[in-house]
């Protein structure tokens, strides 16, 4: 019906829920269920008991209710909100029931012609004592064992469990039926004990006994919730019917059903089949099934034809589709059905997942009548449950002016009010629909979510809130106890309220309740996450997945596939905490491929990415990926629904109950050689702000001389939500950083040992804007100022001089004994708008970035003895025009095609890196397709290709784009091909990749993956060189020579993950890289002396093999065993280059404080003090040189 989804209401992923910033999901899901309420929950936490002199409270009373009041004799008319003292006693009459909170955790449900009353607990600081009389009750209790007691006439119960179901009799006689939990049932002639499913009988003078094993739904049916579906005027009936039903009907066209049963001549049966038909409809108001049912079959044994006839077919459509059964299909054409028919037809098909035509078929009930309130809230609720917020309130607007009663057409008002984030109006609309009618459970569960939000946005102001929210959540779950649903939602509340097997037991029921449902499983798996069950979490997650499109029920496709995108997201830091970081990356893609708008799943690609970087930011490979991710991930987040703060790496990425909240996250690191690495977040919400304040600082020693790294980084990033549709997003940047020569050598000695660096960002700011037109459709805006100044001393450095003999290169030197002193001040501005259309089948992403800057660069060089070679002072400029295009093609099931083309207009200096610099300009124009494909050619396994062209640009404004970054689960966004160890920065770089892979997850917790992929770097630079002005052989003059680079990397890689039992995983991962790069200086002729020392031929392989085990007890405890082996040959180096071989271990153990507040880590880094040398040609990340104790803490409040 109206879900939003439950992932939104946890973690907005994006839509307009996702506005809202805290549960609109959860309440548009909850609201469309309702009519099928088969399946469905609510949500629940501990409270204080009620004083004694008011021991229990009347929450809902429908029909006649009335209490005779303890040393009263005389019964009087009860209302909704009354209390009930010690002693006093509560009857309904026929067609009517009641609500009553026994305490915070125990809830009664009444059924008509029922009779008990309030006594005393037998022991102190017990419960009250219910005494049923006669009739039928339905307790919810979450009490500790035997804190509530019942007794009938022949029989007490000491109830050991939660959930059960007692009739009696007038004799006495009593059913009891135990849906959950333990009872303990009595006599003087014996006892016996009730377990979950079980059901027992007392008579009088005999021991009770257990009977046949009963049907939970068949018990309980006449709390089934079953939406008002009959058109009265299509009733035609007689003038006279008309007369005598004029009140009840004035009522029921208003809207309120209890008022049209109430007014219905009770001593007046109807003599007609429309009027059976009608009462029939009255019936199926109050849950009245079987009366109802029978009434009902007179219509059926007359004319099928006939429009009565068709009236109580379309009724018996709509129970059948109530309790999931199968009913037969209508043999009239759709043109000629009735406003009835249509509407009836509308649930049939949503209890079929077929949305789109229970949508269609409720449009054409309003177009057959355009006066049938009904109808237009049936409309209002479907187009909720699309995301489509303005057409659900344009409809709900028409249904509540003619039905301005209608208790579910207020709920669904309360709803879209909610997600608006107007709390305070959506309380009033959920008061009068529980007013209209206290048995409504999405009233009840609407009226606890706003609540619950009050409590999370203002603790000082509403202290109670969360309480009063809980009861209500809890009379939810009481008034409608066959929704797995709000079981779900019960568990989830549990587990924020710190009782775990509670949360556990709720969550356990809505898996039997409907195991079908994937709901329960992504809240059992959030809850066994945070309690370190890491290897359950993931099977539930993974069962949660195989399961979502079971929503359908409830859900659009495209909402589908976001709620898909949500538990890949989850399942992906799932696998992270198992070790399985490369299973966890694959799942990260696969959750932008089925929702490209969906935050959690870019978060975590770019928290995945970041782990890839070099911690010393020298080799930049992934470092447009990394930042690009993270600013798409922010801009789609709304406001509340996650950190963000880029430090924070256990993100929720399926909330529930979001508000205004302060959170503190810190994460140190010390090493014992010295070196300290710590990062820490402020962040918080208000209202419609959120912001963090971010801060990261890394000290390192390094591991050979003058290889120390300071870096400081502070950032503050604030998200407005200005309407439900519109926010804006802004982040100031710091970056403060000094080191030594941190470039990887093969030869530790070839390291400078006087280079110094400095480099600031002072500041870089965004501006960003994220507009939502509706669910799928998207548009992002991007704008910012890039800052950059570099710094580099370096006194050993070494020009390149060529000597030239009547202007031709004779000769190729390096001399030594030069000096550099360089500058670099960069300031540039980019600007992004991309649009996102995502519809069931179809994404497409076009967007266009446009980037202007310059560049003053001072450049010198000296020697002791000549003083001052160079001293240049450049002014140059950056500009850069992309257009993009995306679009991906479901084309079948199984088969994801995704097709793209950009072009890229770059004009950037040829060479402001190297001295001698120059001020020339260089302009690249280049059109870069792009293919990828996913094909899943039976369950679990995952077929994946891609091609693609991208052109590079200048320093880290090629980082700065919302471009997707990632095709089929392959990244295609570089800012650098080459390790920068290798051959420095290559601007305007061209960059190919070609990539093919499969997946496969078996059955047994088995993982594995294989990836083929082809990288090639098309590059070309201006190298600055040393000339001689005159014959002699002295550097005296500044030029540049051109140089080519081309690049390619091949590699394989394997992994195989195993999840073993409840706590052990291990894997396996090989890797084969093999880089090969030709460097050829263009304008040097190959007969001058020493070109060979600088043309390059050079080609390097490195295997690597990754063994690890890793241990999660639900204790907190930890560990971990990693071993690596590293090899590596090189080929075409002048003198050789020796490869080498080795393996390193390492040890981890820690502990995770519950709800993973903290965490305290002790590693043990390469055991055997083993040292290495490898060449930088492959990209690899640094290995510690010695044995290494590493100690973290981090804490995350």
């Amino acid at each position: 019906m109206l879900q939003l989804t439950l992932s939104r209401a946890a973690r907005k992923s994006g839509r307009q829920s996702r506005a809202a910033g805290w549960s609109v999901g959860v309440l548009a899901l909850a609201l469309v269920c309702a009519p099928l309420s088969v399946r469905t929950q609510a949500a629940q936490t501990p409270g204080t008991n009620p004083p004694a002199e008011s021991a229990c409270e009347l929450l809902t009373a429908r029909g006649q209710v009335e209490v005779l009041v303890t040393g009263s004799a005389q019964w009087k008319s009860a209302k909704g909100e009354q209390p009930l003292r010690l002693g006093d006693r509560l009857r309904t009459g026929k067609q009517s029931q009641a609500t009553v909170r026994l305490s915070d955790s125990s809830v009664l449900r009444v059924n008509e012609l029922t009779t008990l009353e309030i006594q005393p607990p037998q022991q102190q600081g017990r419960k009250p004592l219910v005494d049923l009389k006669s009739g039928s009750v339905y307790f919810f209790s979450r009490e500790k064992p035997e804190d509530v007691q019942f007794r009938t006439p022949v029989v007490v119960g000491a109830i050991r469990g939660t959930e059960f179901h007692v009739e009696v009799a007038e004799s006495g006689d009593t059913q009891v039926a135990l849906l959950d939990g333990e009872i303990q049932l009595g006599n003087e002639q014996g006892q016996v004990v009730l377990r979950s499913g079980e059901q027992a009988s007392a008579t009088k003078g005999q021991a009770p006994r257990k009977t046949a094993v009963i049907d939970a739904l068949g018990v309980i049916q006449w709390c089934l919730y079953y939406p008002a579906v009959l058109d009265a005027d299509e009733l035609n009936l007689s003038a006279d019917e008309q007369q005598a039903y004029g009140e009840s009907l004035k009522a029921y066209r208003s809207g309120d059903l209890l008022q049209a049963l109430s007014a219905f001549p009770q001593d007046r049966p109807p003599a007609s089949d429309a009027g059976r038909v009608y009462l029939a409809a009255l019936h199926l108001a109050v849950g009245q099934v079987r009366q109802a049912e029978a009434l009902l079959s007179s219509p059926a044994s007359g004319a099928t034809g006939g429009q009565v006839a068709r009236l109580a077919a379309a009724l018996r459509t709509l129970i059948a589709a109530v309790k999931f059964q199968s009913a037969s299909a209508t043999s009239h054409q759709p043109s000629t059905l009735s406003a009835t028919e249509c509407l009836a037809e509308s649930y049939a098909h949503q209890s079929r997942s077929q949305l789109d035509a229970a949508l269609k078929a409720a449009r054409a009930a309003v177009a057959k009548s355009p006066s049938f309130g009904f109808g237009w809230v049936r409309v209002a609720e479907l187009e909720f449950s699309f995301g489509r917020v303005a057409e659900a309130e344009a409809a709900l607007e028409k249904g509540l002016h003619l039905s301005p009663r209608n208790a579910q057409g207020l709920a669904v008002k309360g709803f879209l009010v909610s997600s608006r984030n107007r709390i305070g109006e959506a309380l009033a609309r959920f008061d009068r629909a529980i007013a209209a009618d206290g048995a409504l459970g999405n009233a009840w569960l609407g009226r606890g979510l706003c609540r619950i939000a009050q409590a999370t946005k203002f603790p000082l102001v509403y202290p109670r809130a969360w309480e009063e929210g809980r009861k209500d959540l809890q009379v939810a779950a009481t008034l409608e106890p066959n929704r797995a649903l709000l079981r779900s939602y019960l568990g989830k509340a549990w587990a924020i309220a710190g009782r775990p097997a509670l949360a556990e037991k709720d969550l356990r029921l809505a898996k039997q309740l409907d195991p079908n449902d994937p709901t329960a499983w992504l809240y059992s798996a959030l809850l066994n996450q945070q309690r370190n069950r890491i290897n359950e979490a993931v099977r539930d997650l993974e069962k949660s997945k195989e399961l979502n499109d079971n929503r359908s029920l409830f859900r659009s496709q495209l909402l589908l596939d976001q709620d898909r995108a949500v538990r890949s997201a989850n399942l992906a830091s799932a696998y992270r905490d198992a070790g399985m970081s490369d299973v966890s990356v694959r799942e990260a893609a696969r959750a932008v491929n089925a929702d490209y708008a969906n935050y959690s799943a870019h978060l975590f690609l770019a928290e995945s990415y970041d782990a890839l970087r070099d911690p010393k930011r020298f080799n930049l490979r992934y470092e447009t990926p990394q930042i690009s991710e993270l600013l798409v991930a922010n801009l789609l987040a709304p406001v509340g629904a996650g950190n963000l703060s880029q430090h924070i790496s256990q993100q929720d990425y399926a909330r529930l109950f979001s508000g205004n909240h302060v959170g503190v996250s810190s994460a140190n690191e010390y090493f014992s050689n010295g070196d300290w690495v710590h990062s820490g977040s402020q962040y918080g919400t208000f209202g419609t702000t959120s912001y963090a304040l971010d801060s990261a600082y890394r000290s390192e020693n390094g591991q050979r001389p003058n290889n120390d790294l300071e870096r400081l980084n502070v950032s503050l990033q604030v998200k407005q939500q200005l309407t439900p549709q519109d926010s804006v997003y802004l982040q100031a940047a710091y970056y403060d950083g000094e080191s030594g020569d941190i470039a990887q050598y093969y030869d530790q000695r070839r390291a400078s040992t006087g280079l110094r660096v400095t480099e600031r960002q002072e500041p870089n700011l965004f501006l960003g804007y994220h507009h939502e037109w509706a669910p799928g459709i998207h548009t992002l805006f991007l704008a910012g100022r890039l800052d950059d100044t570099l710094t580099v001393d370096d006194p050993g450095a070494v020009p390149l001089f060529l000597r030239q003999v009547k202007g031709a290169v004779t000769r190729v030197i390096t001399p030594p004994l030069f000096a550099l002193n360089y500058r670099s001040e960069f300031e540039a501005y980019t600007t992004e708008l991309q649009q996102i259309w995502q519809m069931p089948a179809h994404t497409v992403i076009v967007g266009g970035r446009y980037q202007v800057g310059w560049n003053d660069t001072a450049s010198t060089l000296s020697r002791p003895l000549t003083g001052t070679v160079t001293d240049q002072d450049i002014h140059t400029d950056l500009e850069r025009l992309s257009v993009y295009g995306y679009y991906q093609w479901q084309i079948l099931e199984p088969l994801r095609l995704t097709a793209g083309l950009s072009y890229d207009s770059l004009t950037f200096p040829r060479n402001i890196d190297t001295s001698p610099i120059t001020g020339e300009q260089e302009n690249k124009d280049h059109v870069s397709p792009k293919v990828g494909l996913v094909f899943t050619p039976w369950k679990d396994a995952s077929l994946r290709a891609l091609y693609t062209r991208s052109l590079g640009g200048l320093f880290f404004d090629q980082s700065i784009r919302l471009e997707p970054t990632q095709l089929a689960g392959f990244n295609q966004a570089f800012r650098s091909l080459i390790p920068e160890s290798a051959v420095g920065i290559v601007p305007g770089t061209e960059f190919e990749t070609a990539a093919v892979g499969f997946d496969q997850k078996f059955s047994t917790g088995t993982y594995l993956g294989v990836e083929a992929e082809l990288l090639t770097s098309n590059g070309g630079r201006t190298v600055g060189v040393l000339t001689n002005s005159s014959f002699f052989p002295v550097p005296d003059s500044p030029s540049g020579t051109r140089q080519s680079l081309d690049f390619e990397e091949k590699s394989l890689l394997v992994t195989v993950n195993q999840l073993i039992d409840r706590d052990w995983s291990v894997g396996a991962r090989y890797r084969i890289s093999d880089a090969d790069l030709q460097g050829r200086f263009v304008d040097v002729p190959l007969t001058a002396t020493g070109v060979d020392q600088i043309n390059q031929d050079v080609e390097a392989t490195l295997q690597q093999v990754s063994l690890f085990v890793v241990f999660n007890h639900p204790c907190g405890f930890f560990s971990q065993f990693h071993s690596m082996w590293t090899a590596q040959s090189n080929r075409g180096y002048a003198g050789g280059l020796p490869g080498d071989d080795f393996w390193q271990q390492h040890v981890y153990v820690g502990y995770r404080f519950p709800k993973r507040q903290a965490e305290i880590r002790l590693g043990l880094l390469n055991l055997t003090d083993q040292d290495y040398k490898l060449n930088p040609l492959n990209l690899y990340a640094e290995l510690p040189r010695e044995r290494t104790l590493a100690v973290s803490f981090k804490l995350n409040f």
